[in-house]
């Protein structure tokens, strides 16, 4: 019965660790700032396309992007795509 609850504990601990360190994302706020930023959308509109943008890209693609660094043509394309219809989604629901 010990060996249940010592590998529950186990897992619990790990569940904690991979969501504390690998599912926070890190460009979450600095992204929603830069947008707030641009004077035009609301604090709700941000967070919204925020997350929709997250949903489409990685932690380093986001600061990819924060950073102006497109590289090709092909995710130039994605990134405007995505945020296009991140902006229209965010804008119809707030």
């Amino acid at each position: 019965m010990s060996k249940v609850f010592l590998w529950i504990g186990v897992v619990a601990l790990a569940v904690f660790v991979m969501k504390s360190q690998f599912l926070n994302s890190k460009t979450w706020e600095p992204f929603k700032q830069g947008c707030m930023a641009g004077g035009t959308a609301t604090e709700a509109q941000c967070g919204c396309l925020s997350d929709y943008v997250h949903k489409h890209f990685t932690d380093n693609e986001v600061k990819m992007i924060m950073r102006e660094q497109l590289g090709d043509s092909v995710f130039a394309a994605k990134v405007d795509e995505v945020v296009r219809n991140g902006s229209q989604a965010c804008t119809n629901a707030s």
